[in-house]
């Protein structure tokens, strides 16, 4: 393990002072006793995390944090190389152990083995040092009093989520508990448990988490060939375990670390149930070396460019006749043509059951969703399976009010429910029609054999209308044109035109004397005993159309204001095609802030918002404060600390405030008409097309 002092990034920095990066570099350049780096480079330099904290402390930008937040801080922090695994491997031995006081290295690991198998302790135990460092003790000292306050188990999942979380985009996935016990319920139930590639666990916590029939717990079996993701896995099992009353390291846990393509660790295992989410966009994953490997009987050796299926016939090759895999899939492995030949052979043979999309939240770095596949190996001398179901989830009518934990529990439900349905022959009832089908294999065995959800389930959208409905939908439309047409706003001309001589001041200048406040997204710390719940928060494109808000973040420990939209804020996307500067609206008020949108809160008494909110629209404001953004082709980034704003007194503004408001109320109208005229559009094209209605005869 480490033996450097914590340190910390530039970015790290803004995030504990809750400013953006360009203020910690401008503290760098006017601040003479501002720490000097002492790890990184010149491009990307590091700070001792005690010189920052208090040299940020004398200046009063030290933002005060809860425990929780603090230890996340130490482990991202930990080492002059920022090694987070390490760190969350030392507060789970710290857990499991459960020393009364800071244990010495040796004390540590003895402990360990005691409640480890020698296979586990080593992987426990690799890389402990001799002595704690600085950066070690500093976890100790801020882990024990947690440990003795709050759930353990708690404490390491909180951890855990947000370690995933921001390395969603490098193969390591945070997937929503109800998705993890969905791939349960459609793979068991089941004996034995095997993670194909186990990652940090999150897939087999659900077996200890779940009721079962029986009160023997299922076997469970992991492999990775990352020893730290291996290493935090077996912690978050054996804390769990310990904590539902039973042996942490029993003989029915066994993780184990290797590729599980070239290094298989269960060969010769018969399992009950496969889960897993396998890795994705593999370029080297053995494919010259396992050209003749037993386990490709089903279509032959997958293409190199066809990772994913390596891994499925990797998992039917582990499955006993008559269980099921349940895995977490690319949505492009469903239709690439390299895969073609595999996917012809799961379905002629009745192994694939079923395809479930998930909607983009499924997982982090998913951002056009995941496909849940259910295989099934067969029986011997059985008949092959008469078709296979297809379940669009994101055409599924899930409540946006509700949290996003709610919204994926009741997506499980539904779809566990249709699964059933499917396996008994019962078929699929009218009002679950719009969002699953049995296909027959016929209807799949075409010149693509393409198994995305979508192409047998498309979404319903506007074509859901009734008959009665999409009849007067043209007259609710022309009612709406009539209204806007009578609310033009038809300014007059000034009988005094105003100077164009008007001072004006940046966000960032007016921020420092107090005339208005800058707010942005910042995470926070969750539940202890509900690390994934989740509220509504406004993303930028709610802010974008004036709608209520449609995301999620996680539930903060502390209910702050700043983290909520409250009235007369002004809401400013930080990234979007056009600058945009819009006050909240009744809906969006007392939502949470998401990530990319800013918050502009202004002093009443010295700045009208709407006003504001007009005025930071200026084209020149684009010029100066926007940039091209790199993530987002054709997109500016947005920095409303540079935004300006002509400074006017509070009169004047007031004056051209109401008139500011009716051009936005209308602006907004005329947004949502041109949406609803488009919609039906679309509805009419459809409803002509198939004979649902028949030209005017004008």
């Amino acid at each position: 393990m480490a033996e450097e002092p914590s340190t910390v990034t530039a970015t790290g920095i803004a995030r504990i002072a809750g400013v953006g990066r360009a203020a910690v570099s401008n503290w760098r350049r006017r601040h003479q006793d501002f720490p000097q780096p002492v790890a990184g480079t010149s491009a990307s330099p590091a700070f001792d995390l005690h010189e920052v904290e208090q040299w940020l402390d004398r200046q009063g930008k030290l933002r005060a944090l809860a425990p929780l937040d603090r230890l996340g801080r130490y482990i991202e922090t930990f080492g002059a190389a920022g090694r987070p695994a390490e760190a969350i491997a030392l507060v789970g031995l710290t857990l499991l152990t459960a020393p009364a006081e800071v244990p010495t290295p040796r004390q540590l690991g003895d402990r360990a083995r005691s409640l480890a198998s020698p296979q586990h302790a080593e992987i426990l135990l690799s890389g402990l040092p001799e002595t704690w460092s600085p950066a070690h003790c500093e976890l100790l000292d801020a882990v024990l009093p947690m440990a003795r306050q709050e759930s353990r188990v708690g404490i390491l999942e909180h951890l855990h989520s947000q370690y995933a979380s921001a390395r969603g985009t490098a193969g390591l996935t945070a997937t929503p508990a109800a998705v993890a016990g969905l791939m349960l319920d459609l793979a068991g139930p089941a004996a034995s448990v095997l993670d194909v590639a186990c990652g940090t666990g999150t897939f087999l916590r659900p077996v200890l988490e779940e009721p079962t029939a029986s009160s023997v717990l299922p076997r469970i079996l992991g492999q990775d060939s990352r020893p730290e993701y291996v290493r935090i896995a077996l912690l978050r099992l054996m804390l769990l375990r310990q904590q539902v009353g039973v042996d942490p390291d029993g003989d029915d846990l066994s993780l184990r670390v290797g590729d599980p393509l070239l290094e298989d660790a269960f060969a010769e295992e018969g399992i009950d149930a496969v889960v897993g989410s396998p890795p994705h966009g593999l370029q080297d994953w053995g494919h010259d070396r396992l050209a003749f490997d037993p386990r490709w009987g089903y279509g032959g050796p997958p293409p190199r460019t066809e990772p994913e299926l390596a891994w499925v016939q990797y998992a039917l090759a582990h499955l006993k006749p008559g269980g099921r895999a349940a895995l977490l899939m690319p949505p492009a492995v469903a239709g690439r043509p390299a895969g073609r030949r595999i996917r012809s052979e799961l379905v002629r043979r009745g192994i694939l059951r079923a395809v479930v999309a998930l909607p983009p939240t499924a997982t982090v770095g998913s951002s056009n969703g995941v496909h849940l596949w259910v295989l099934q190996r067969p029986e011997a001398a059985s008949a092959p399976e008469a078709g296979v179901l297809f379940v669009n989830g994101e055409a599924a009518p899930l409540d946006q009010r509700t949290t996003s934990r709610d919204r994926f529990e009741a997506l499980r439900r539904q779809v566990a429910a249709l699964w059933l349905s499917h396996l008994t022959g019962r078929g699929i009832s009218v009002s679950d029609s719009s969002v699953a089908r049995h296909v027959s294999l016929s209807e799949l065995l075409d010149e693509e054999i393409d198994l995305t959800p979508r192409r047998y389930v498309p979404r319903q959208d506007s074509a859901g209308y009734t008959l009665e409905a999409l009849l007067r939908l043209p007259d609710a439309i022309e009612a709406r044109l009539d209204a806007l047409k009578d609310a033009v706003p038809r300014p007059t001309r000034a009988s005094q035109p105003a100077s164009s001589d008007v001072s004006a001041a940046t966000l960032g200048d007016l921020s420092r004397t107090g005339a208005l406040s800058l707010h942005r997204y910042s995470a926070r710390a969750t539940h202890l005993d509900v690390p994934e719940q989740q509220e509504p928060a406004l993303t930028s494109q709610d802010v974008i159309t004036g709608r209520p808000a449609s995301g999620f973040v996680p539930v903060g420990l502390s209910d702050e204001p700043t983290a909520r939209v409250q009235a007369h804020d002004i809401l400013v996307p930080a990234i979007a095609k056009n600058l945009v500067a819009r006050v909240a609206t009744d809906e969006q008020i007392g939502a949470r802030l998401g990530p990319g949108v800013h918050v502009v809160r202004v002093d009443p008494s010295l700045l009208d918002p709407w006003f504001v909110a007009s005025a930071l629209t200026r084209p020149e404001n684009a010029t100066k404060a926007a940039r091209a953004s790199a993530t987002a082709s054709g997109a500016l980034r947005i920095d409303v600390r540079r935004l300006h704003l002509p400074l006017l007194p509070i009169d004047a503004q007031r004056r051209r405030s109401e008139a500011l408001r009716r051009l936005a109320r209308w602006e907004a109208e005329l947004t949502r008409t041109a949406e609803a005229g488009h919609e039906l559009a679309q509805a009419l094209a459809r409803a002509l097309v198939d004979g649902t209605l028949a030209p005017s005869d004008d």
